[in-house]
């Protein structure tokens, strides 16, 4: 029984294809992460700003003494206007940026126009 050996162009050609089918394979991945964050940058900045804006809030609550003196009544954190907000934050992101996306499109457009081609002053 033959066993077929590989000669040292065809291991390379072989080598060649499998990479390449790598590359494809890691373009894939890319593309589909880069379009859900183009989707989704949104909703995944508020939701990281509102996470770090809780875990502040959330860490002077935990440091104030227990023994405090004053008697004041404190409102609830996120309550009314907030929570609502932050129980919807995706879409309020994803609404925002249909919004803010034209926006700022067009600012940058104009922004690059007038650097690039330059008016002259009449004198």
């Amino acid at each position: 029984m033959k066993t077929y050996k590989l000669t040292p162009l065809d291991q390379l050609l072989l080598e060649k294809n499998q990479l390449h089918e790598e590359i494809k394979v890691s373009e894939q991945k890319m593309v589909f992460q880069l379009q859900y964050f183009n989707d989704n940058w949104g909703s995944m900045l508020l939701k990281g700003v509102a996470s770090s804006v809780m875990d502040k809030v959330t860490n002077k609550v935990d440091h104030i003494s227990p023994l405090s003196t004053a008697s004041y009544v404190t409102r609830g954190i996120g309550g009314g206007w907030g929570n609502i907000f932050l129980s919807n934050y995706k879409t309020f992101g994803t609404l925002g940026w249909k919004i803010i996306k034209p926006l700022a499109l067009t600012l940058l457009t104009r922004r690059a126009t007038s650097m690039l081609f330059h008016r002259k002053k009449k004198r």
